[in-house]
């Protein structure tokens, strides 16, 4: 159906009713144009999009041939199958595909199902076009061993050819939901990379887990990376991981059920807090970036809720050390824009905090780059209460809450709600109905009905 010309405030509420498909087919995202798309709604691989690889030359010591015949479409997924059958002096069979398309900075979407099992080496990855790598660089998206279902990794490769050198940098993330670690074997997850000029942002079912910063690269991001295509493979076996074995199950299949491709405006992403109540995809905590995760010990959960189904858990890491773990998320601001929050926070009996040292604090930190680092130049100050700690009442949830102005040069103002763990003290905290609000830039939902809320702001927003 077209959706006919209609004042802007009335598009706002009709847009749903009118569009709704389209919408879900090209899903919206501040700061980035989706320019290709592929659901795999066809019966064959599109080679407009996408080239099939045909090559028994194989990388980093794996031992597949890559033939088209591993490469599908079937019910809606992209399907590359790994077989136990010898192919032109190699041991296995695998699949690969890579994007006709070539681009520099923006965002890419890969909604996956991992294949299972020893030796599989599933990979989302970006390359450039150069036989001279690493000297373009490379963006590891997701990759995954097949014996380990309850994690994934990124990465970035950088270097010189001639003469040979590389570094990379690598980071791993598991999530947690009802005290189980989530299986990527079992079902589909999304996988993302937003490349922007300075930085490397990677995201797992839109939770940001891992940051890679021009700086952290000798500045290679801005000076040396080039256009990339993006490659879809499961290698079988090589340097990355144990090679099959007698335990290994054939055939395995990588299912892709779609790839959303954007480029970066020049404007910058709006910013926007969301999933508040940690509802969201079941119960998760996507639009939060986690840190300090590594048992993993910042997770979803129902064992305590306030509202809803779903609340967030944090305890310490256990390493010997005082340590920092939780989650944060972000709005934009300019200087003098009245910021408030508040979150609920439950200490259990079970579970509890007192005689330790051990406190969760909930902060509002400014930074005069958005996504900028903590405590580096990108950090301005913060404003912060304590939301829990040795002294806060068990078994009943208690609600507190912040108000904090934006300082001079400020562009974005970061809520965090962070578990500071003292010589391994035990104790956690659940965390609900979070809440946080740039009061300037939106006013209060009671003061103002819904159509005139969505006219101030498109004003608003036009006067900024």
């Amino acid at each position: 159906m077209r959706c006919l010309s209609l004042p802007v405030v009335l598009v706002v509420f009709l847009v749903f009713a009118c569009c709704s498909a389209h919408l879900i087919a090209q899903p919206d995202r501040s700061g980035y144009e989706l320019i290709w798309q592929d659901d795999f709604s066809g019966t064959s691989v599109d080679n407009g999009l996408w080239t099939v690889a045909d090559t028994n030359i194989p990388t980093n010591n794996s031992l597949q041939d890559y033939l088209p015949s591993q490469v599908t479409v079937e019910n809606g997924n992209l399907v590359i199958t790994s077989e136990n059958s010898p192919s032109r002096g190699l041991p296995y069979r695998s699949g690969l595909v890579k994007s006709t398309a070539l681009q520099k900075h923006g965002r890419w979407d890969v909604r996956a199902k991992l294949p299972t099992s020893r030796g599989m080496w599933p990979a989302i990855w970006l390359l450039g076009d150069t036989p001279n790598w690493p000297s373009l660089g490379e963006i590891d998206i997701m990759e995954n061993r097949g014996d380990e279902p309850n994690m994934t990794s990124s990465a970035f490769h950088w270097g010189t050819n001639p003469p040979f050198s590389h570094s990379y940098i690598a980071n791993t993330q598991m999530s947690m939901h009802n005290g189980a670690l989530v299986d990527y074997h079992n079902s589909f997850h999304d996988y993302s990379v937003e490349w922007d000029p300075t930085q490397l942002r990677f995201y797992v079912d839109d939770v940001h887990y891992g940051t890679i910063r021009d700086s952290d690269v000798g500045g290679f991001l801005t000076n040396q990376v080039g256009n990339m295509r993006l490659i879809l493979n499961t290698a079988v076996g090589g340097d990355f991981l144990d090679n099959p074995d007698s335990t290994t199950a054939w055939p395995q299949r990588f299912e892709i059920d779609h790839v959303y491709a954007y480029s970066r405006l020049e404007s910058d992403p709006t910013l926007t807090f969301e999933n508040g109540s940690f509802e969201q995809r079941g119960g998760s905590l996507a639009g939060w970036t986690t840190f300090g995760n590594d048992i993993p010990n910042v997770g979803s959960g129902q064992e305590h809720v306030s509202g809803g189904d779903e609340s967030l858990k944090l305890f310490g890491r256990f390493n010997g050390e005082t340590n920092y773990s939780g989650v944060e998320q972000g709005v934009s601001v300019i200087e003098g824009d009245e910021l408030w929050a508040s979150a609920e926070a439950f200490v259990s009996s079970l579970d509890s905090l007192a005689g330790t040292d051990n406190e969760v604090f909930l902060k509002v930190d400014y930074y005069r780059e958005a996504y900028g680092l903590f405590d580096s130049e990108d950090y301005i100050s913060s404003d912060f209460i304590v939301l829990a700690d040795s002294a806060t009442s068990e078994d009943e949830w208690a609600e507190m809450s912040l108000n904090s102005t934006a300082p001079l040069g400020a562009v974005e103002a970061r809520l965090a709600l962070v578990f500071a763990q003292q010589n391994d003290a035990t104790g956690a905290v659940f965390i609900d109905n979070v809440q946080f609000r740039n009061l300037t830039a939106i006013p209060e939902p009671s003061t103002i009905g819904m159509l005139g809320l969505v006219t101030w702001g498109l004003l608003w927003r036009r006067k900024r």
